[in-house]
């Protein structure tokens, strides 16, 4: 085996190591589990709802909602073991977390057009997310009902998920998790869309987080002018960017993920 096969294999293995490591089994009388078929995509999707400690039902929580909530490297377990942690460090009510699987569909779901001959689906997935599963979460457990409440982390092509709910369905939610993020995807769509629907959204009141690892770096480009044009065009948009040192796409996810999460809370009233 070549010398720097080995080194690669050696440091995925000591990732995963990290990743075992670092999380922790939620309580299972937390967790709630289902499944949902979509009118709009077609599709089935397992959810995974957490709870936060000390749940009351007369109260209401503002919601965390996790794409690719199966995944290994940000699940949805991973993401309320940080919320604990972090509600807990600024003394702030916790709130529900909300993992939406992914399967062989992800590559449509994420992507809002039809590129080298994949994709196009994030217009069904949305309607899926705002008309399906919003409702169903805001009925049967106590989360609070308005998009200010609302939080969505997407990593990837997840993460472009997120610009194109920003521009193109800005009023389900109001805070974005941005990691990672495909914005290249069909030569850069994204920003386009955002030049067609700056002028309607420019004075919202959004938290937006963009993170992304240095060895990342067609990404972090892609993070650095969203950055950039959140800073010059939406003067009300409260946002932050993290580029995590020496750590590509996936490694820097978990990371990043936690810092997205810290400027939710902390900016949170």
């Amino acid at each position: 085996m070549k010398p720097n096969r080995i080194i690669y294999l050696l440091v995925a293995v000591a990732f995963l190591f990290l990743l075992n490591a670092c999380s922790s089994d939620v309580e299972p009388d937390r967790i709630k589990k289902f499944s949902i078929r979509s009118t709009n995509t077609g599709t089935n999707y397992d959810i995974s709802v957490v709870l936060p400690n000390a749940y009351n039902a007369s109260s209401l929580y503002e919601t965390v909602y996790v794409l690719d909530g199966n995944s290994f490297y940000l699940n949805t377990d991973k993401i309320a073991k940080l919320t604990d942690k972090i509600s807990a460090k600024y003394n702030k009510q916790n709130v529900i977390v909300v993992g939406i699987s992914s399967k062989n569909d992800r590559e449509r779901d994420f992507t809002p057009t039809i590129y080298e001959s994949e994709g196009g689906g994030s217009e069904s997935y949305t309607r899926f997310i705002e008309f399906e599963l919003i409702p169903k979460i805001e009925k049967e457990y106590s989360a609070n009902t308005t998009a200010k409440s609302r939080v969505l982390i997407g990593h990837s092509k997840g993460g472009l998920l997120t610009g194109y709910f920003f521009t193109k369905h800005p009023d389900v939610f109001n805070n974005y998790l941005t990691l990672g993020p495909s914005f290249w995807w069909d030569n850069y769509i994204f920003f386009k869309y955002e030049e067609q629907t700056r002028a309607a959204n420019r004075q919202k009141n959004n938290l937006v987080f963009l993170g992304c690892g240095e060895l990342d770096p067609l990404n972090a480009l892609t993070a650095i002018e969203w950055n950039y044009r959140l800073t010059t065009f939406y003067p009300n948009c409260k946002h932050d960017l993290q580029i995590l040192p020496k750590l590509g796409h996936v490694p820097s996810a978990l990371g990043n993920a936690e810092a997205g999460l810290d400027f939710f809370f902390k900016n949170k009233p």
